[in-house]
């Protein structure tokens, strides 16, 4: 693999990197909204499964943003050496 293309492939994978991080903070304002509208009324008990698909969700993207920020310092760690 040339430079230019594992320069690229860095590049592409720190865009899901960020792109995942700005997803998470949807979901968490999802939750925080559905916990306002369940403690407000507005949603009754039937409906925690919707609450369990976003958390389910935020835990996943949670999981991922591990692996890749490993990832991402695994790499800068073998171009410091």
């Amino acid at each position: 693999m040339s430079k230019d293309q594992h320069d690229d492939e860095i590049e592409i994978i720190d865009d899901i990197i960020d792109t995942k991080g700005k997803y998470r903070k949807i979901v968490q304002a999802a939750i925080a909204q559905w916990v306002k509208d369940y403690q407000s009324g507005k949603i009754q008990i039937n409906t925690v499964n919707d609450l369990r698909t976003l958390v389910q969700l935020d835990t996943e993207l949670q999981k991922g943003l591990l692996l890749s920020n490993k990832m991402k310092t695994n790499r800068s760690r073998k171009r410091g050496k």
